[in-house]
């Protein structure tokens, strides 16, 4: 039984709340306008916050274009080294192109010297060969 006479206490609490919130609004004279206009003036920034932030502002707009300018540098030298590096490589490569070349020149010329070699050998072993022959 108890618990429905609490309810009905803290009803008329509610109730009581609910028609003296008005009354007491009325007496001290703020409105809902009037308190809306409050609430904007002191969300507005100060004058000093104003400059602070304008000066902020202005510092991350300076460290913004330092930023840009590095960015800007970094990238002109990424780029130099990069085209230094292909320099080098397309360098390296020719080099070693020619030594391709000059060993394959040299590989052909140490074949004819064998070819040379071994026609001269075998012409050497069929004059011994006839030789012999002519003997017997």
């Amino acid at each position: 039984m108890r618990l429905p006479a609490a309810l009905a206490l803290l009803c008329c609490i509610f109730a009581a709340a609910a028609f003296a919130a008005p009354a007491l609004a009325a007496d001290s004279g703020a409105t809902p306008k009037t308190a809306v206009k409050i609430a904007a003036a002191a969300a507005q920034p100060k004058a000093a916050d104003a400059t602070t932030i304008t000066e902020r502002v202005l510092a991350l707009e300076k460290e913004n274009l330092v930023l840009r300018e590095d960015l800007g540098r970094a990238r002109l030298d990424l780029k130099t080294s990069l085209n230094e590096q292909a320099k080098r490589h397309a360098d390296e490569m020719a080099r070693m192109q020619l030594k391709v070349d000059e060993l394959n020149s040299q590989l052909t010329a140490d074949r004819e010297k064998q070819s040379e070699r071994n026609r001269t050998l075998w012409i050497a072993i069929g004059v011994l060969t006839i030789g012999m022959l002519a003997a017997n």
